[in-house]
């Protein structure tokens, strides 16, 4: 019997394997799309180095967080993971709570159904919740927050998963969230979040500091905001390793 390898069409014969070597099936790689640098960093340096594993960061962009996933499915990856943090949107859903939804729906009533293999949500301890809610734009207030839950009955928020389910959809290609609730949904957000990141997902210190110049009446929104995120970042960095022990 002869050896193939990934790739070769039918009737092609890969070359055969030199004496006392064997020729490994290598799996293609999983795809993960973070919105943050910080999410980056939390799947851990494990992960990070595991060619298992290709991951991007949109900047919390979600034009970028398309490209990115499409350019993820187009290097071969054989799923895509939107990983990172979200905005609550049920208010029994406190900082630090790890998410596994079924599906991502948006504002405009697209709707994809999310794979998750069987027992993944399990290992992680992650609440199995209906509903995610992608959306083109930060989510800040509470009453905003309220509307979305009534509207969507999505149990979360964020501006990534929509696109990456988008652009999984299109290659034909599974996808699933990981999500974990930064802000609880009775939380309103400073108006300085709504452009806090750069394009690689990095926090702009120097505008952040001069927003805070101009409006001192945000910092102990941002305070809360920061220990709200910190407790979702907390939860995450264990989720990244169970990827490829459950046929992802």
């Amino acid at each position: 019997m002869s050896s193939r390898e990934p790739g070769d069409g039918p009737g092609r014969e890969a070359p055969a394997a030199p004496p006392g070597r064997r020729y490994e099936m290598r799996p293609r790689p999983v795809g993960i799309l973070c919105g943050m640098a910080m999410e980056r960093a939390a799947l851990g340096p494990a992960v990070l180095a595991d060619d298992r594993f290709a991951v991007a960061v949109s900047g919390a962009r979600p034009a970028r967080a398309e490209a990115e996933a499409e350019r993820l499915a187009a290097a071969g990856c054989r799923v895509l993971v939107s990983f990172g943090v979200a905005g609550g949107l049920d208010p029994a859903l406190a900082p630090g709570t790890l998410l596994a939804p079924a599906r991502v729906v948006t504002e405009a009533g697209e709707d994809w159904p999310l794979a998750w293999p069987e027992g993944l949500a399990a290992a992680l301890g992650a609440r199995p919740v209906e509903r995610l809610l992608g959306l083109e734009r930060v989510a800040l207030g509470r009453h905003e927050k309220a509307a979305l839950h009534v509207a969507s009955g999505a149990a979360a928020v964020d501006m990534e998963s929509h696109r990456v389910a988008r652009a999984a959809a299109r290659a034909g290609l599974a996808a699933i969230a990981i999500r974990a609730v930064a802000d609880p949904a009775a939380r309103s957000l400073p108006r300085l979040a709504a452009d806090a990141l750069d394009e690689e997902g990095r926090p702009r210190i120097l505008t952040v500091l001069w927003r805070l110049f101009a409006r001192p009446q945000d910092l102990p929104a941002l305070l809360r905001t920061k220990r709200d995120t910190d407790a979702a970042l907390a939860s995450l960095p264990a989720a990244a390793p169970h990827l490829a022990r459950h046929g992802l």
